[in-house]
């Protein structure tokens, strides 16, 4: 007897269910060869600054046109100054960069809050050029800020020709300078906040401008934070990015690639896929979950032989702090804490990084 179609779809529904699906795994993490193999850009470095340690590095001191990642310094700096304070009257020389993405109005007055939402979310070069000239006068005086500013940060490679970032003038970065800059922006709640906003509506004089965050990997990357993007012909894609998983946050910084979305997964997967271990240190008793920056005193004079305890005690990098000023504020040496605390780059130090002090005790 044949069954009719209908019976047959039964069957083979019923014979379905007795063999699920079996769920596709997750693919593999890239290894280092796939990285150092596939990945696009000229100049990148991945970083892990609760660890203090460099997870992967490539031409991070060879100058590239930084593109919009400039607009990194140009909020920085505006923010240090104005503390994000203040209404501005947009000027017919700050509408004279295109493109432009948000339409400002000569004789329009604009929050200078607003700005920054501006430049850092939807990048618009006219309120880079409005905010640098309402923070200093004009903008070139604010660009020879700017590079006081990034000789002051040690940004000795980098070079600033305008707010905004596009070709015209000579600006170049590396990614190791692009890398202390971000470093600098992050710490900024504010600043850290805005730049990781999908969304916003910015009201100007023709109307409620809805902007969308440049960053396409916000909201659908696992853990994508804060960034900021950029791109020219001449510098092809640039971006500044950090992502958290679990706690534990990774930075990066792209100087030249030709897709900086492929780079930036296959980095942020491979470094969360080989996180370095963090050191469990006993905390002093001094710091507190409510003041965890510990302030030392200059121990009295004394003599006798020189003890360093097997248990350092646990400081918090504070914004301008270096191995040399840590060193000189617990009265050890340079090579004592780099001795507790192995690094690649002595020199990316991070405000909120925790470092392992070897306080020196003196038996009498």
């Amino acid at each position: 007897m044949r069954l009719p179609p209908v019976c047959w779809l039964f069957f083979l529904g019923a014979a379905s269910s007795l063999h699920p699906a079996v769920p596709t795994p997750p693919p593999k993490p890239p290894t280092l060869d796939q990285v150092n193999e596939e990945l696009l850009a000229k100049a990148a470095l991945l970083v892990d600054p609760l660890a203090g340690e460099v997870l992967y590095a490539r031409d991070v001191d060879t100058p590239y046109p930084p593109a919009s990642t400039v607009k990194l310094m140009t909020a920085l700096l505006a923010y240090r100054k104005t503390g994000g304070q203040g209404m501005v009257t947009i000027t017919k020389e700050d509408v004279q960069v295109e493109p432009s993405t948000v339409p400002l109005r000569p004789g329009e007055t604009v929050a200078v809050s607003e700005l920054f939402r501006s430049i850092i979310i939807g990048s618009d070069n006219d309120s880079a050029m409005a905010l640098a000239r309402f923070t200093s006068g004009s903008a070139p005086k604010f660009v020879e800020e700017m590079n006081a500013e990034a000789a002051r940060l040690g940004m000795s490679k980098t070079r600033f020709g305008n707010p905004h970032g596009l070709p015209g003038t000579v600006q170049r970065t590396t990614a190791r300078d692009l890398m202390t800059l971000f470093h600098h922006f992050l710490s900024i709640s504010t600043l850290r906040q805005i730049a990781e906003t999908q969304v916003y509506n910015l009201r100007t004089a023709i109307g409620v401008q809805r902007m969308r965050n440049h960053n396409k990997l916000l909201g659908v990357y696992p853990g994508m934070g804060p960034a900021k993007t950029g791109w020219t012909y001449e510098a092809r894609h640039t971006f500044a990015a950090s992502a958290t998983r679990d706690g534990r946050e990774l930075r990066l910084t792209l100087l030249k690639s030709a897709n900086k979305w492929q780079d930036t997964r296959m980095l942020f997967d491979y470094g969360f896929a080989n996180l370095p271990p963090l050191p469990s240190p006993k905390i002093d008793p001094a710091v507190s979950s409510s003041n965890p920056i510990l302030s030392v005193s200059s121990p009295a004079p004394a003599t006798g032989e020189v003890d360093i305890q097997p248990e350092p005690i646990l400081y918090t990098v504070r914004r301008g702090d270096s191995l040399s000023t840590i060193s000189k504020r617990f009265g050890v040496g340079v090579e004592d804490i780099l001795l507790f605390n192995p690094m690649s780059d002595p020199d990316l130090l991070v405000p909120g990084q925790t470092l392992h002090v070897p306080v020196k005790n003196r038996r009498r």
